[in-house]
C-alpha cells in the first residue's frame, strides 16, 4: 500500500476544482466584456441565454424582459423549446414573481410550488429551475436556467446566475443610455438647423423691416411739407374776421384734415424701431387745462361733422401746471381725443378732463361713448400697427399708430397710459403724469 496515495488523490481532486473554478471566472468576465459591448438588446439576450446555461450547466436557459405587466421570453438556449417569443402576466408566472419582487427563485421541483403554472411547463423537459431578477434602478428582466430532473440549484449556481444578470443589467442601462444620447443628438440636430433657419428669417425680416422704416421715413416726410403749407394756408384764412360763416366751416374742416394728416406722419415717424430709444421729451412749464381746449378746439370740426360733442370738463383748476413736451403731449391729447370720437356713435360725446389724485401726479382721462374694448383686447391696444376688431363688438379704425405713440410718449415723460371700463358704456383712457 502507498501511505501517500490518499493525500495525494486529495490534492489532485482540489487542483482540478480550482482550475474549474477559474475557468468559469475568466469565462464569466468574458462574457460581461461582450455584453458591454452588446450594440442592442438582442444581442444581450442571445449572449446572456448562451451563458446561463454553460455558467450554470443547464439543459436550458432563457432571458425574460419586462414589457409593463407582462414577461417576455425574449431569448432561450436549450435542447428543445420552451417559450421564445411569447408573453405572459407577470402575476402568473415565476420570472414575474422574481422581478416584482427583486429576489431569486430556487425550484426544486415544480411540482410542488405554487408559484409554476404547471399548464405552462408540462409540455416541456423542465422539473427544476433557477430563475433570478435583472435589475438597477428598476427591475427589467430575469434569468432562468432549467434542468429535466427534479434538484436544488447549488449556492455556486445561484452567484454565478446573478453575476450574470448583474452585468446583463448594466448591459442593458448602458444601452438605454446611449439611445437617450443618440436622441438627445437627433434632437441638437434638429435644434442646430431650426436655429439656423430662424436666424436667416430673422435676417430676412430685419432686411424688410429696415426697408420698411426707410419707406415709412420717406412718406412721412413727404406727407409733412404739404400738409404744413395746408395748415399755414387755412391758419391765414379763418383769422380773417370777414370770412363768411360758410367758408370759415370749411377752412376749419381743411385745418382739421391737415393737422390729422400731419399728426398720422408724425405718429409714424416716432413709433419707428429707430425712434423707439430716441423719444427724449422737451420739458417746459404747460398750462394742462389751457392744453385740454387747445386740443377741443382743434377736432372740433371732426366732431362736428359727426354730430358729436367734445366736452372738456372744468374739473381742472386753472393752476394746473405741469412740466412736458407740449409738441408731445398736445399730440397724445389729439390721439386719445381723435380716437374716442372715431369710437363713438353719432351725435354722441367724448368727455375730457384733467384733476389730481394727489400732489405728485396729474392724471388726463377721456372718455367716449363707444363699445368699449373687450377685456381680452385691451393688452393689444398699445401695439404697433393694432387695429382690434373682435367681430364687430369694437370695429377697427385708424392706422393703428396713434395709441401706439401715446404709450411711447407717455412713458417717455414718466408716466403710464391704460384703459379701463367707462362708467355705463364706452372706454376709458387715463394718462398719468409727473405733476
Amino acid at each position: 500500500m502507498n501511505p501517500n496515495g490518499p493525500d495525494d488523490s486529495a490534492r489532485s481532486g482540489g487542483q482540478d476544482l480550482s482550475i474549474r473554478e477559474d475557468h468559469t471566472a475568466e469565462r464569466l468576465i468574458c462574457v460581461v466584456q461582450a455584453l458591454w459591448r452588446a450594440r442592442d438588446r438582442q444581442n444581450i439576450a442571445r449572449i446572456t441565454a448562451r451563458a446561463a446555461r454553460e455558467l450554470t450547466g443547464a439543459e436550458g436557459a432563457s432571458f425574460v424582459l419586462r414589457e409593463g405587466e407582462l414577461c417576455y421570453y425574449a431569448e432561450e438556449d436549450a435542447i428543445s423549446s420552451l417559450w421564445q417569443d411569447r408573453r405572459f402576466p407577470m402575476s402568473s408566472c415565476v420570472s414575474g414573481w422574481v422581478m416584482l419582487n427583486r429576489a431569486p427563485a430556487v425550484v426544486d421541483d415544480i411540482a410542488l410550488d405554487p408559484r409554476v403554472p404547471l399548464d405552462v411547463y408540462r409540455p416541456t423537459f423542465v422539473r427544476s429551475m433557477v430563475m433570478v431578477p435583472v435589475h438597477a434602478r428598476a427591475s427589467l428582466g430575469a434569468i432562468g436556467s432549467y434542468w429535466g430532473s427534479a434538484r436544488g440549484a447549488t449556492a455556486r449556481e445561484l452567484t454565478l446566475l446573478q453575476a450574470l444578470a448583474d452585468g446583463a443589467a448594466l448591459a442593458l442601462e448602458n444601452i438605454a443610455l446611449r439611445e437617450r444620447a443618440d436622441e438627445a443628438q437627433a434632437r441638437m440636430s434638429e435644434l442646430e438647423a431650426e436655429t439656423r433657419d430662424l436666424a436667416e428669417r430673422h435676417r430676412a425680416l430685419a432686411g424688410s423691416q429696415r426697408q420698411n422704416e426707410a419707406l415709412n421715413e420717406l412718406l412721412a416726410h413727404d406727407l409733412r411739407s404739404p400738409a404744413a403749407g395746408i395748415l399755414l394756408t387755412a391758419t391765414a384764412r379763418l383769422r380773417d374776421r370777414d370770412l363768411p360763416e360758410r367758408d370759415r366751416r370749411r377752412w376749419q374742416r381743411v385745418l382739421c384734415s391737415a393737422e390729422l394728416i400731419q399728426r398720422t406722419a408724425m405718429n409714424l415717424l416716432d413709433t419707428s424701431s429707430r425712434q423707439l430709444g430716441t423719444l427724449v421729451p422737451r420739458l417746459d412749464e404747460l398750462d394742462l387745462a389751457a392744453l385740454l381746449q387747445d386740443v377741443a378746439d382743434i377736432l372740433e370740426p371732426f366732431a362736428a361733422a359727426r354730430g358729436q360733442r367734445i366736452e372738456v370738463r372744468p374739473g381742472a383748476p386753472c393752476s394746473c401746471r405741469i412740466r412736458a413736451d407740449g409738441d408731445l403731449l398736445r399730440r397724445v391729447l389729439q390721439n386719445l381725443v381723435d380716437n374716442a370720437l372715431r369710437h363713438s356713435p353719432s351725435g354722441g360725446a367724448v368727455h375730457v378732463e384733467a384733476r389730481r389724485p394727489d400732489a405728485r401726479w396729474v392724471e388726463v382721462v377721456v372718455r367716449d361713448e363707444g363699445p368699449g374694448i373687450p377685456v381680452h383686447l385691451r393688452d393689444h391696444v398699445f401695439d404697433r400697427y393694432a387695429r382690434l376688431d373682435d367681430g364687430g363688438a369694437y370695429p377697427s379704425a385708424g392706422r393703428g399708430l396713434g395709441l401706439t405713440f401715446c404709450k411711447l410718449a407717455v412713458e417717455a415723460h414718466g408716466g403710464t397710459i391704460q384703459v379701463r371700463d367707462n362708467e355705463g358704456r364706452g372706454s376709458c383712457f387715463s394718462v398719468l403724469l409727473p405733476a
